[in-house]
């Protein structure tokens, strides 16, 4: 992205914008759903069949007619199991969090992604942490800062400071601390589908978020992640008479100190990576050598 004026920047910018929305409306008008009744369940059995009617016929046909494809070992179909399995679990995780609590908690809780990857990168020896570089430091402290959001989120609800003398339309069965637990696990599971993915070597993005990263980068679509928060706070807040708690307020600001940590630690590592491969390049270094 070096050298990229604003206005390279502008579409990937809307496009983000566009794309948070999406999820943030989603998530009301999931959350409204079962409100009046319907069950999460129910729910995921529905966009799973819409999206797999919509997906699975140019999945076939690209498989088809790709020229260098790979086998289809039983390998390969157990591990893409077990990642629709925990994508499976997660979605349920998502709906039954959001029906216990709000899409602002809920979008909130989305940026525990972060934080838990780089816990299961480390735990699956992915990632090794080096205690000599500021980036390290960044990402343990992120981390910390966005497990602390998330306890305040779950056990801090706290005075409404908006909305207080309102009925909510999301008015249903709540339970705060429920949810919030619910949400961390649908973050978790999400974080070790990831991994999973990387491992696998498998990736499924939005149409938008996948356009988005052709034109930047990853980092560039993540740091839209938070403002998923906002967008949630206002739509639900101005148009369902949501109400907003002191505890969302702290936990959601603390959660993307947080989550700026981490990914301004992991900015660094590559940063520093790509340097010394530029610099490695320049001068003939090969990348692997033999010390014996």
């Amino acid at each position: 992205m070096k050298g990229s004026s604003w206005k390279e920047m502008l579409m990937p910018s809307v496009g983000m914008i566009f794309a948070i929305i999406a999820i943030v409306i989603s998530m009301i008008i999931s959350k409204i759903a079962m409100s009046k009744g319907l069950s999460s369940f129910i729910i995921v059995v529905y966009s799973n069949a819409i999206a797999t009617l919509i997906l699975f016929p140019p999945s076939i046909f690209i498989f088809i007619t790709r020229s260098r494809r790979r086998p289809l070992t039983f390998s390969v179909f157990w591990r893409i199991l077990l990642l629709a399995l925990i994508g499976y679990f997660g979605q349920i995780c998502d709906y039954v969090g959001i029906s216990y609590s709000s899409p602002t908690l809920a979008t909130a809780m989305l940026n525990l992604i972060p934080g838990f990857t780089f816990i299961l990168a480390i735990t699956f020896r992915m990632e090794v942490i080096n205690w000599k570089s500021w980036s390290s430091y960044a990402k343990v402290f992120g981390t910390f800062v966005l497990i602390g959001g998330a306890f305040v989120l779950t056990f801090y609800k706290g005075p409404p400071i908006i909305n207080q003398h309102l009925t909510s339309t999301f008015s249903s069965q709540q339970n705060w601390i429920l949810g919030g637990v619910i949400l961390a696990c649908e973050s978790m599971s999400a974080s070790l589908w990831y991994i999973i993915q990387g491992i696998v070597g498998i990736a499924f993005r939005s149409c938008m978020t996948t356009w988005c990263l052709k034109k930047t980068d990853p980092l560039f679509v993540s740091m839209f992640k938070p403002f998923a928060i906002v967008f949630a706070l206002l739509i639900g807040t101005f148009c369902f008479r949501d109400v907003f708690y002191l505890g969302s307020l702290v936990g959601s600001v603390t959660t993307v100190i947080g989550f700026y940590g981490v990914m301004w630690g992991k900015t660094q590592e590559k940063y520093y990576e790509g340097n010394n491969l530029e610099t490695l390049a320049e001068n003939n270094v090969p990348l692997l050598q033999n010390e014996a």
